[in-house]
């Protein structure tokens, strides 16, 4: 197994045993998945713009209270293309520097775009093609840094819609730190803990239709 862009060789491995040792105890079907930004997200370079531009624009009044005397039609000018030029440069760091773009993206619609793209992948790689529709995806965007857990139908019922979300709190501090390994590592014993809690149990003998290994994908991939 190949080290890929966001895990190495041995996290993945990591994970993959930790993957089938859950589906032995439980019976599911367990897929993980890390991918990169869910979407384009053009408007973070605007708000980045619009940022700098404030700032620049907010220094400028300072200045020209302190020194009234200094403004000429010349020295306007400059100020002007001083701000657009404080805007495009933090347009540029948003796109250069995925740390700082994320400072304007909302936790909503970054949790909605990763969810969305979870739901994506499931549909793609057809995981609901289980006898027992009991594949469970737990889906990790790396620019957002958001969580996304998607059971299939056979855990209606069994298992309510906001007790998945002990997985996405196990996981979701060691993933915004940037340990994905640790991250997974988590989430899947909190899955475990979860699905044993409710009675399932595998028997040992899983079918393991999906297999263990992580998937990695771009954003747009999924």
């Amino acid at each position: 197994m190949a080290s890929g862009r966001w895990l190495s060789e041995e996290g993945a491995a990591a994970i993959a045993a930790r993957i089938r040792t859950v589906e032995m105890a439980t019976g599911a079907e367990v897929v993980a998945a890390i991918a990169g930004p869910s979407s384009w997200y053009h408007g973070l370079r605007w708000r980045a713009f619009a940022l700098g531009a404030v700032v620049a624009a907010l220094v400028g009044v300072v200045a020209d209270l302190a020194a009234p005397q200094w403004l000429t039609a010349h020295a306007a000018l400059a100020a002007a293309a001083l701000i657009v030029g404080i805007g495009l440069a933090c347009a540029l760091v948003a796109t250069l520097v995925p740390g700082f773009a994320r400072l304007f993206l909302q936790r909503v619609r970054a949790e909605a775009e990763v969810r969305q793209r979870a739901e994506a992948l499931f549909l793609r790689r057809q995981l609901f093609a289980t006898a027992r529709r009991n594949a469970i995806l737990l889906y990790a965007g790396t620019f957002e840094r958001a969580i996304a857990v998607l059971p299939d139908r056979g855990y209606d019922g069994v298992v309510a819609a906001d007790e998945w979300n002990v997985v996405v709190a196990a996981m979701t501090p060691r993933f915004r730190a940037g340990d994905a390994r640790d991250a997974f590592l988590a989430g899947l014993a909190a899955l475990e803990g979860l699905l044993l809690a409710k009675g399932m149990r595998g028997g040992g003998d899983a079918a393991n239709v999906l297999g263990d290994q992580v998937i990695e994908v771009d954003g747009d991939d999924a």
